[in-house]
């Protein structure tokens, strides 16, 4: 090759997570905003990025709503979640949407952690007597090594099933567990029913109506990766029970 031969400049080849995209946000009066964002964009860079826009004061409750219409269903995108990674478990035909609201208790957890561990609902690895302080709670529940067992009773839905069944779930570090024989935590009566590290959790919107659930206060957990379209004879159907009866569930 000739050292005098014409130099080739390739074009820039932009790294996948500089890629950009647009997205459509919707506020609660049906509003709506586009925005373009990187691909590696998160739940919280949209979050701070509107509140920039719309001159919003930050209070730390802005989040991002997955909003599922077609089967009325929604949850609030974690903070580290990549937006992009949330749409592409989206169908084509669906109507889907992100909204842009206040949930004031989206820190909840961390300030009041003993709203979430009834003391009926709760099994430590070892147990203490007298009552446990927020920061105990917390390190058993963050903690690698131990993780507290919560216990109650959900009714649920078999898959193929119409009928709803009151059943006792536990809830465990590996996963969620429910019992065949009443309220025993014995393994030969514990079935399997679901792990979270591929998981999402929603919140029904309209259970009674949409999904005949007893109680319109329930959850739904969904697969991942796959798209929603063709999980849908995989989405597991727990469904607390009424507002009324939570000191039960």
């Amino acid at each position: 090759m000739s050292l005098y031969a014409r130099r080739v400049t390739l074009p820039a080849i932009t790294p996948i997570v500089l890629q950009k995209r647009v997205i459509k946000v919707y506020n609660e009066d049906g509003t709506s905003r586009a925005l373009e964002v990187p691909s590696d964009t998160t739940a919280r860079d949209v979050c701070q990025l509107l509140i920039l826009k719309n001159h919003y004061i930050n209070d730390n409750s802005w989040t991002l709503i997955e909003h599922l219409p077609h089967i009325g269903l929604e949850r609030t995108i974690e903070d580290h979640e990549l937006v992009m990674e949330v749409q592409s478990n989206w169908g084509m035909e669906e109507e889907n949407k992100l909204y842009f609201r206040k949930n004031y208790a989206k820190y909840e957890f961390f300030k009041n952690p003993m709203n979430f561990f009834p003391e009926q609902m709760v099994s430590f690895a070892t147990e203490t007597n007298g009552e446990l302080s927020q920061a105990p709670i917390l390190q058993n529940f963050l903690s690698s090594s131990t993780y507290p067992e919560i216990h109650g009773f959900l009714h649920a839905k078999e898959q193929g099933k119409k009928s709803w069944k009151k059943i006792y779930f536990l809830l465990r570090r590996s996963g969620l567990y429910y019992s065949t024989k009443g309220t025993s935590k014995e393994p030969r009566h514990l079935q399997f029913f679901s792990e979270f590290g591929s998981s999402d959790i929603y919140v029904s919107l309209a259970g009674k109506k949409t999904h005949g659930a007893p109680a319109n206060y329930g959850f739904c957990l969904k697969v991942l990766p796959s798209r929603y379209a063709l999980m849908l004879n995989n989405v597991l159907w727990p469904s607390s029970l009424t507002k009324q009866e939570g000191a039960e569930t």
